[in-house]
């Protein structure tokens, strides 16, 4: 490739409104990561882009600011155990705090990965209840706690409620609740 050929090359622009853009877009399509991400059903369709469907069992915190726009930062923590450890949970919520005040987030969401059916599990549940709490006293808000299994993304209920949302092969998914923050981290 030559000089000219790179410079002779016209460039795309974005479009004027990359919300309508995408809103309207083919469903094979990355979403813009610079939109804001505003309700369930959005969290939903950025998750799927991250993580489709599950391969290991861990947890993924990501970071929204005020504008509910996605933050460049995620945190995979692998090796969750199945039951959450309470203090473990607190410990993890108050270094989310730390990270949250120092990149302006003003949201975090959870993704619950586990192999397995979508059905929410007993674990599940608890994960969520845990996770939900993170918030509380904390410099941000928790979103909508999500389940990726085998199936794809769902939302995960809180404790006592039930959500189906179809899965992308057209067959029920089931929200369910992630585990406690303490069986993910140990500290010495």
């Amino acid at each position: 490739m030559t000089l000219t050929s790179v410079l002779d090359t016209t460039l795309d622009r974005p479009p004027a409104d990359p919300v309508a853009a995408f809103a309207t877009s083919d469903p094979g399509c990355v979403p813009d990561p610079h939109a804001p991400v505003q309700d369930v059903d959005d969290l939903v369709r950025h998750v799927e882009a991250i993580v489709p469907s599950a391969v290991r069992r861990q947890l993924w915190t990501l970071f929204f600011d005020d504008d509910d726009v996605p933050l460049p930062l995620m945190v995979p923590l692998e090796g969750i155990p199945e039951v959450p450890d309470t203090a473990a949970l607190d410990h993890y919520g108050d270094a989310l705090a730390a990270v949250a005040t120092e990149f302006g987030a003003a949201t975090v969401a959870f993704v619950l990965e586990r192999i397995g059916a979508a059905s929410p599990r007993p674990s599940d549940r608890r994960w969520g209840d845990g996770l939900r709490a993170l918030g509380r006293g904390r410099p941000f808000e928790v979103r909508p706690v999500l389940l990726c299994g085998d199936e794809g993304v769902s939302a995960l209920v809180p404790s006592g409620g039930t959500r189906v949302r179809p899965a992308p092969n057209g067959l029920p998914q089931a929200s369910s609740r992630p585990v406690r923050l303490v069986d993910i981290v140990r500290l010495p």
